[in-house]
């Protein structure tokens, strides 16, 4: 395979990962943490606002050790399994995705990085209104990057539509 070839393969697995995460999160998000798991969940929703520098260990805190457990899987089994280096691209595309996850969903949107609740762009107001309302109805939008996408035709989903809307216009 030509190097050309091995980038656009690797790149291409890369943001497989990152944009496949979106669908992921929404889907453990909405079956997972509001489903099966919701009382570990909970505890994020009821200390959303604690900043990083006063939080302690709280049961939601077991979702990120999951998924970095299944990547560190996934990345040992990259290495070290013949015929498995694909994985190596794929999953750094996922920790791009939680690392952008933590700092968008953490920092901006709960504010628990003092300078980043701060932000001012429209896409960080719109995340954020969209966040909110997710906290408040406790159900759409689930997915974090997009959530516009998951907004059903629903009385909470038309209201935070609006709040998003509303958000972009203060933002500007």
């Amino acid at each position: 395979m030509s190097s050309l070839a091995g980038l656009v393969t690797t790149a291409t697995l890369v943001a497989v990962g990152f944009l496949g995460m979106e669908l992921v999160t929404y889907v453990v998000h909405r079956f997972v943490m509001h489903g099966l798991l919701e009382r570990l969940h909970m505890s994020h929703h009821r200390n959303a606002a604690t900043e990083f520098a006063k939080k302690s260990f709280e049961p939601n805190d077991v979702f990120p050790l999951a998924f970095s457990v299944v990547v560190l899987a996934a990345m040992w089994a990259g290495f070290n399994l013949p015929g498995m280096q694909w994985l190596i691209p794929l999953f750094v595309g996922v920790t791009v995705y939680g690392v952008v996850y933590t700092v968008v969903h953490d920092g901006i949107i709960h504010g628990r990085v003092r300078w980043m609740k701060r932000s001012r762009s429209r896409l960080a107001a719109s995340l954020a209104v969209a966040h909110r309302a997710h906290h408040r109805a406790n159900g759409e939008p689930y997915g974090m990057l997009l959530p516009q996408l998951t907004m059903r035709a629903s009385t909470a989903g038309d209201k935070a539509r609006r709040e998003v809307s509303a958000g972009r216009a203060a933002a500007r």
